[in-house]
């Protein structure tokens, strides 16, 4: 049996691969402020549909806080990678920001209590260097 978290792992791959392509194509006839919006409008009609069907609701507990530091972190993550688009090539602003995992490995290590294992540091290396490759090749 096919893992729960498998195939929405992969639509994310698919549409954060796409992000890089659609962002560099509106970034031809509008500025980053503008996808700035259409993300934020995006966002605001994904919550109203969830509301609506009953898949979320307004709830106020002990994880709040994080979620609200997690959305933080996506808005900013999105805002920082608009503006890297908008002066840079799709095909090394893309690459350069796929290295976020070892970031996450490195805090998971330090606020989760995860274990850093010889595997995963190597990946990361794999991670790593495949983007010093692909940003520095030409």
């Amino acid at each position: 049996m096919t893992a729960k978290w498998l195939i929405p792992t992969v639509i994310y791959i698919f549409a954060n691969g796409g992000l890089g392509i659609t962002s560099k194509y509106a970034l031809r006839d509008l500025k980053w402020q503008h996808l700035i919006f259409w993300s934020g409008l995006g966002y605001v009609m994904l919550v109203i549909v969830m509301l609506i069907i009953g898949k979320t609701s307004v709830q106020w507990t002990d994880g709040s806080g994080w979620a609200a530091l997690g959305a933080a972190a996506v808005i900013i993550a999105l805002f920082m990678f608009f503006v890297a688009l908008s002066t840079g090539e799709a095909g090394k602003v893309v690459p350069i920001s796929a290295a976020y995992p070892a970031v996450t490995l490195f805090l998971a290590a330090i606020f989760l209590s995860e274990a850093v294992t010889v595997a995963k540091l190597l990946g990361v290396a794999l991670v790593v260097g495949g983007v010093a490759v692909l940003t520095t090749a030409e």
